[in-house]
């Protein structure tokens, strides 16, 4: 007689429950943080969109606060997994030096790729501080691990020892960019973005 297989026990309903309402806040979140930034998000309105009232939505988070990093740990997390993949991705095709600095280019573009997909995000955790709101460990530590990320793409470009101080001011020199173009400093400028960012890039390898 073969032995009786057990199936996993399944997640309990009420922490099912737990998630998936504490998912769709986050969703309505993000709703308002496009239309009024970050100092826009109201628990109170969100519980209202929701059909709850403000203390019962308070139990899904205890403040504003914690729904904010509820966000900017989900954004940090969303922006280095896609780091990630992308440093460990293929070396790109085509373009004369593409093989010295390749992983650079690749993170470099990923980068502008995610900010530019996930605008208001990218300005939630790189953007102008949110008044009173003091992120907690959580944050930095996910925050210290895109940095890693940069070192890494960095190591192929200059002897040891060198890669955090050329990781530290290719994150500067891709966010000084980055950050100007998603809050819409080039729009009506007559340069090619694309070309410009690029160009820094490449600079940045040289």
């Amino acid at each position: 007689m073969s032995e009786a297989t057990t199936s996993p026990t399944p997640p309990d309903r009420r922490a099912r429950l737990r998630e998936q309402t504490r998912r769709e806040a986050k969703d309505i979140a993000l709703d308002q943080l496009a239309r009024t930034g970050p100092a826009g998000i109201s628990v109170n309105a969100i519980a209202k969109a929701m059909g709850m009232t403000g203390p019962a939505l308070y139990r899904y988070f205890a403040s504003r606060d914690e729904l904010l990093t509820a966000l900017i740990a989900d954004a940090y997390t969303d922006l280095a997994d896609t780091l990630t993949r992308a440093g460990d991705g293929e070396a790109p095709e085509g373009a004369a030096g593409s093989v010295r600095g390749a992983r650079l280019r690749r993170f470099a573009h990923a980068w502008r790729t995610w900010a530019k997909e996930h605008p208001d995000r990218y300005l939630l955790i790189y953007g102008t501080p949110v008044p009173g709101y003091s992120a907690p460990e959580e944050t930095r530590t996910i925050a210290s691990g895109m940095m890693r990320s940069a070192v890494a793409a960095c190591e192929e470009l200059g002897p040891a020892g060198t890669a955090e101080d050329r990781a530290l001011r290719a994150w500067t020199r891709m966010h000084g960019l980055v950050g100007l173009e998603i809050a819409g400093h080039f729009d009506g400028m007559d340069f090619d973005v694309d070309r410009l960012f690029s160009e820094e890039v490449e600079s940045l390898i040289r």
